[in-house]
């Protein structure tokens, strides 16, 4: 009885002992320190939700406030990769038009009230204007982007139930949730009526923002121009639980320049340099042993537009000979260092259905251009004549560079001669408006992560190409595949339309996909959590300071 007794006590003491070092083990670890991030972005308009359409804004949005629910950090942005924010949890109606959301409970704004439905649909009436008594301004993101063609109404259906009703079966709904421009405000801090844009020396009245991981405790202009601001951590999180944000403060510094902001990196003044360091910069960095260079999949993208109104590039075997003689393994090695890659769909890499449809042509396949063009009458002493247009002040990075590289591989083909025009960015938009451009490249980053704000932009009227009046089988065909992907109710559904449509693309060359870009981080070797994915967000949250590290990441 004795001998029993002591077992049981052991056993005891040691299941005990376990369960303690369980708790130690499993405990969210403890990081306090302050990240210290230098980048040459500044916010372009505001921070409110209404009104920013810049990424740096949408940045520092997604640290101060939360949306119903976020994208998985490094996977595609499919709908599996959807994850539980305010919301725990949704529901759609098989039409794919009323959808449910049961919020999480016992959020708290930082003046201690708590988040319920009512915020939601204040939010979505206010920012979207859903009600027409909103915002005076009436020309954010959301106008833009188009929500009041999606969104019907928001309806509360409990304390914590809300109710969207959609116009439209759109599929990608939960994407377009994730995005900045669906962040929830703080009413208090978010007059219906207007946009909250800087104030001088009061960081809580220059945003409508709460809920997020940190708050804003300094936001400095000088000379009207950013200089600083400081995120500290939010302690009232509602992710305080798993140990977020992983750091207590984050600073962030402007530089005027890339070459100022790689200075401030190399000397050890910033722990971090994002945005906008140059290729041969991130060369150098990749040499340096001091540093680290996080490099992943970005979602800028470029793409070669053909003006089909204007002949012979409304002859679709005209289109497939120029896109044949591209070679962007060249270009992206020669102009942008490896920071780009080829891309060969509308769709990028990295991203829920890609499919590399423009593969079929090679690159350089100048033998298939020749016979393409032969056909047509076009050879060596009658060649085709490409007006080739690109901007030329620096809206999009390294234009001229980028000209000069497809005019070369162009003309190497033997039966194409190109003839290069720079305009500035007005005039450049004014000839896309007027239609006047024969060839000319343009550029797009997402508002939010899903194909389907890719794969419409042949139809995009401010484009103007003339493809759907010159082809209406194939424009309705490829209108069809589009419509058909955003409003599928399976994943199934999704996937066919959508590999249909790069098929389709590929065989017409309505656009020609160029490139895309990687995105490019340079840290101490004690920085760690950057992910970086297609979503391109930066995520300040998950990024903190440990060990020393000895190899890349």
């Amino acid at each position: 009885m004795q001998k029993n007794q002591t077992i049981a006590l052991v056993v005891i003491i040691v299941i005990a002992i376990g369960a303690v070092g369980a708790y130690v083990y499993f405990r969210p670890p403890v990081y306090e320190q302050t990240l210290i991030m230098g980048t040459t972005d500044s916010v372009e308009s505001s921070l409110d939700m209404a009104q920013s359409y810049d990424y740096f804004g949408w940045e520092i949005i997604t640290a101060l406030s939360s949306g119903l629910v976020e994208i998985e950090p490094g996977s595609q942005a499919g709908a599996n990769d959807i994850m539980p924010a305010l919301a725990l949890s949704w529901t759609r109606t098989v039409d794919g038009k009323t959808w449910d959301f049961v919020l999480r409970q016992g959020v708290k704004y930082e003046d201690g009230r708590i988040f319920n439905a009512t915020d939601v649909k204040y939010s979505f009436d206010r920012n979207c204007n859903l009600t027409g008594d909103g915002l005076a301004e009436g020309d954010g993101p959301q106008v833009s982007m188009e929500y009041s063609a999606i969104i019907n109404s928001v309806e509360v259906t409990g304390v914590y139930g809300v109710r969207f009703n959609l116009k439209i079966s759109f599929a990608p709904f939960l994407q377009l949730l994730s995005c900045a421009a669906s962040y929830i405000v703080d009413r208090v801090h978010a007059p219906k009526n207007h946009v909250v844009s800087y104030v001088e020396g009061d960081a809580r009245a220059s945003h409508p923002c709460g809920l997020g991981p940190y708050v804003l405790a300094n936001w400095t202009r000088i000379g009207g121009e950013d200089s600083e601001m400081r995120l500290e951590k939010n302690p009232d999180y509602w992710g305080a639980a798993a140990g977020l944000p992983k750091n207590d403060n984050v600073t962030i510094r402007m530089y005027a320049t890339s070459n100022a902001l790689a200075t401030a990196m190399t000397t050890g003044e910033i722990d971090i340099a994002y945005r906008q360091i140059s290729a041969l910069q991130v060369q150098t960095f990749k040499s340096d042993p001091d540093v680290r260079v996080w490099q992943g999949i970005g979602a800028q993208i470029q793409y070669l537009c053909f003006q089909q109104r204007i002949y012979p590039f409304n002859i679709t075997d005209v289109r497939r000979a120029i896109t044949a003689s591209l070679n962007m393994t060249h270009l992206c090695g020669s102009v942008f260092l490896g920071t780009a890659d080829p891309l060969y769909s509308m769709i990028p890499v990295g991203m829920a259905y890609h499919k590399d449809s423009f593969k079929i042509y090679g690159e350089a396949n100048w033998t298939y251009t020749q016979t393409l063009l032969a056909a047509l009458g076009y050879n060596s002493t009658n060649k085709l004549v490409v007006d080739f247009y690109y901007e030329s002040s620096g809206h999009y990075p390294e234009s001229a560079n980028q000209a000069l590289v497809y005019q070369a591989d162009l003309q190497a083909s033997g039966v194409i001669t190109v003839v290069l025009h720079g305009l500035e960015w007005a005039a450049f938009r004014l000839a896309r408006n007027a239609g006047t451009m024969p060839v000319f490249v343009y550029g797009w980053y997402p508002d939010f992560i899903d194909p389907d704000n890719y794969e419409f932009l042949p139809f995009a009227p401010w484009l103007n190409l003339g493809y759907n009046s010159t082809y209406p089988a194939t424009g309705v065909q490829q209108y069809n595949y589009w419509i058909g992907g955003r409003s599928a109710a399976t994943e199934a559904g999704r996937l066919g339309n959508y590999t249909a449509l790069q098929d389709l693309q590929a065989s017409v060359c309505s656009v020609v996909p160029l490139w895309q870009s990687s995105t490019v981080a340079v840290t101490g070797l004690n920085v760690h959590g950057v992910i970086m994915d297609i979503t391109v967000n930066w995520r300040h949250w998950l990024v903190y300071l440990g060990a020393t590290a000895t190899t890349g990441p």
